[in-house]
């Protein structure tokens, strides 16, 4: 059987021994067992398969629970529903009969969890389930045997201005320390109306799109523990471009947030797709030998094969001397089969003549209808002709009049990243980082299969009569088919307001607009203030990293780092044998040391400072991005820098829109000030739950601990215990 897995599952088995007993022991209260040596369930095979055909959406779950015991076991099978999900099917096959489960309503739900807190002691169980619980016994689950269950309920997606939200509940990690060994979700998106943006905050999909009116959404892991649900953003447009706002504020008096999506359609006519010129520059020095050579080779032809009809293009190869295979940009027709052999017949040799290179790449005077995109890959630093990294990029400024996109892939830990992220940064393009064992064919020919069709370029954006700021990326990017524009910024003003994108299509200028709203207070979409902050800290390392230290910048970075939880190159917490998290210093150039639980070690600067932007290129890209983050940290794990994330997970931890530190076992609210006055309030007592009925929301903040203090609505409540945890 395929091994899948998916993030964190509301689908849980909570059990109790049935050895010497003759009934379940409770609904779920895991009671320690009899047997002296109890080993608890495991999930090996959870997968789920979502189908949405016109907001009408049917999910089926497929789950495998192993028991590894000696000794057969009993237990309750509990979901967690949406409000108007109807439950159509439900199977649980012992010796071949099947077995219904029980649906609870939401107050009798209420009742039997609030009960089952006050006995277990569990503060997460009142977050897990608090409205409509699907429930069945399960039994048995025999010795060292499997338990399947299947089930499958439909529910109608709602549509507010165009955009709709499928969330599938996935958290199991707080009832669990076992992974799910086997993960996989996949969703499939069917509507009579053209589908624009989709967007998943809580998970590294995969988005297939099969046309505009038809996507599959992918999500697959294993041996994991899943700690958020799964959601999923999708908007339905008839337009050419759909443009849809998210927002969160949870105070009035705050500033909100928001993120604007911004997608093309996808059924591109061929008359629509703007002719480019691409210029590819290839770094053939003695470096390059062997299989970076090979893949960079492969990566040519396969954009070449890939170039359209209308496109121009040229290849330079550069070492000591420059070889260019045109001295002028070529149209495709009739020459690919030529260049293909071009690129056959490349060798490594010689030094490093960067500047010449570029220089070459730009020496043609560009055509304003067509934009122009330079893919420069090196392994090296600048050896041959300029060296001075300063001087080179002055160089290139002074040529790249017609404002060409220089988009840079550097391979290899000994570039030189202060000068490729400089030229990325001052001609409009981005730079990506490839490690010495990374397929560099696949990230180019992915990196190209993006900007081959362009549909709009030069982009400006007006929000209207609603004031945005903090604003990212600073610069909008080329928009091209099949992609997405996000952008993420803060908000004072609420209302509606018409939001406008102009830009240009084959030297034409055009106006897109689409009329929104800023909502004055939103409770949904937390995941945005973590998000933004992400994006701002990306924008503020790479100020720093280009324009050289500034203690203001620094001073905003650990701010950011503290307050929303987040981990950069530059800060980093220092976990005290206190258990107090402080930010430390920036790195620097210099060969750097870290502090992990009071050990120090010393790190390779030639290595750290491509580990770092490997660091700042996967969070600056946000969630999507995520496949790229889990690969390129495999380094930085064996560099230990790894233990030092898992020790600070230990003693921070993000909940929704607030992030908790672990102070004298006791989790602390980062809003919380330490002078601050507090309302304290016994876990467990009638107070308690009356505070949890007066504010539903506090749940999920109440639930990493019996010790808490959360701040809400401008007051803070400390959570006391009898017990230490």
């Amino acid at each position: 059987m395929k091994r899948l897995t998916i993030h964190t599952t509301l689908l849980i088995l909570i059990f109790s021994c049935f050895v010497h007993l003759a009934h379940a022991q409770g609904i779920i209260i895991p009671r320690p067992p009899r047997h002296p040596h109890f080993a608890p369930l495991a999930i090996e095979c959870h997968h789920v398969t979502i189908s949405i055909d016109n907001q009408l959406a049917t999910t089926k779950i497929d789950q495998i629970f192993a028991n590894k015991n000696r000794f057969q076991l009993e237990g309750t099978y509990l979901f967690p529903l949406p409000d108007d999900a109807a439950v159509s099917d439900f199977a649980m096959y012992i010796d071949g009969e099947r077995v219904k489960g029980e649906l609870l309503s939401k107050d009798k739900a209420r009742q039997i969890y609030e009960g089952i807190v006050r006995r277990a002691q569990d503060p997460a169980l009142l977050e897990y389930i608090g409205r409509r619980a699907f429930q069945a016994r399960v039994f048995p689950i025999p010795a060292n045997g499997e338990k399947r269950i299947q089930l499958e309920y439909s529910q109608v997606i709602h549509v507010n201005a165009g955009l709709a939200k499928y969330t599938y509940p996935l958290r199991t990690e707080k009832f669990t320390d076992q992974p799910v060994e086997s993960l996989a979700l996949s969703m499939t998106l069917e509507s009579k109306h053209d589908i624009k943006t989709i967007y998943s905050p809580s998970h590294n999909v995969e988005i297939v799109r099969k046309s505009d009116r038809r996507a599959k959404i992918s999500y697959e892991d294993t041996n994991v523990k899943p700690k958020r649900d799964f959601v999923c953003y999708y908007s339905l447009s008839d337009k050419d471009f759909g443009i849809d706002v998210i927002a969160h504020r949870a105070d009035e008096d705050e500033d909100g947030y928001f993120m604007l999506l911004v997608s093309p359609k996808y059924e591109t006519k061929q008359s629509e797709i703007i002719d480019k010129d691409l210029v590819f520059v290839l770094d053939r020095s003695g470096s390059m030998r062997g299989e970076k050579l090979k893949q960079a080779k492969d990566a040519l032809r396969f954009c070449v094969r890939n170039l359209n009809d209308g496109d121009r293009f040229n290849l330079i190869l550069f070492s000591t001397e420059i070889e260019p295979f045109s001295e002028e940009l070529v149209s495709v027709d009739g020459v690919r089969e030529k260049a293909l052999a071009f690129i056959d017949e490349i060798e490594s040799l010689g030094g490093t003549n960067i500047n010449e290179a570029l220089l070459t790449a730009l020496k043609e005077k560009p055509d304003p209808k067509r934009p122009r995109i330079i893919i420069f890959l090196t392994d090296g630093l600048p050896t041959v002709g300029e060296t001075d990294v300063g001087q080179i990029i002055k160089n290139v400024a002074a040529a790249n009049d017609g404002n060409a996109r220089l988009f840079v892939f550097g391979v290899g830990y000994d570039v030189n990243t202060q000068l490729l992220d400089k030229l990325a940064e001052e001609n409009r393009g981005t730079r990506q980082y490839v490690e010495p064992k990374e397929d560099l064919e696949v990230a180019v020919s992915s990196f190209f299969t993006k900007v081959s069709e362009p549909v709009l370029v030069n982009l400006e954006l007006d929000t209207g009569k609603i004031k945005t700021k903090d604003r990212y990326p600073k610069k909008l990017p080329d928009l091209f088919r099949g992609a997405q524009l996000t952008v993420l910024g803060r908000y004072k003003e609420h209302g509606d307001t018409k939001i406008k994108l102009r830009g240009e299509v084959a030297g034409k200028q055009q106006e897109f607009s689409h009329k929104v709203s800023f909502p004055k207070r939103e409770r949904d979409h937390e995941f945005l203030p973590h998000l933004w902050a992400q994006r701002k800290v990306a924008y503020l390392v790479d100020t720093v990293r280009l324009n050289g230290e500034d203690k203001e910048l620094i001073d905003e970075i650990v701010r950011l780092s503290k307050k929303y939880g987040i981990m950069t190159p530059y800060t980093s917490f220092l976990v005290q044998e206190d258990d107090r998290p402080v930010a430390a210093a920036p790195m620097s150039s210099q060969p750097a040391t870290h502090l992990i639980r009071g050990r120090a070690m010393r790190i390779d600067s030639s290595v750290l400072r491509v580990e770092e932007e490997l660091a700042r290129q996967s969070y600056s890209m946000g969630r999507s991005s995520g496949a790229d983050a889990v690969r390129k940290s495999r380094r930085l794990q064996e560099m230990k820098l790894g233990e030092q994330e898992e020790s600070v997970s230990e003693s921070v931890k993000r909940v929704s829109d607030k992030t908790f530190y672990l102070r004298d076992s006791v989790w602390v609210d980062s809003d919380y000030k330490k002078e601050g006055k507090t309302q304290k309030i016994e876990y467990g007592s009638e107070a308690y739950f009356d505070l949890i009925a007066k504010h539903p929301e506090l749940n999920k903040y109440l639930a990493i601990g019996k010790r808490v203090i959360v701040c809400y609505k401008g007051k803070c409540y400390e959570i006391t215990s009898k017990n230490q945890d």
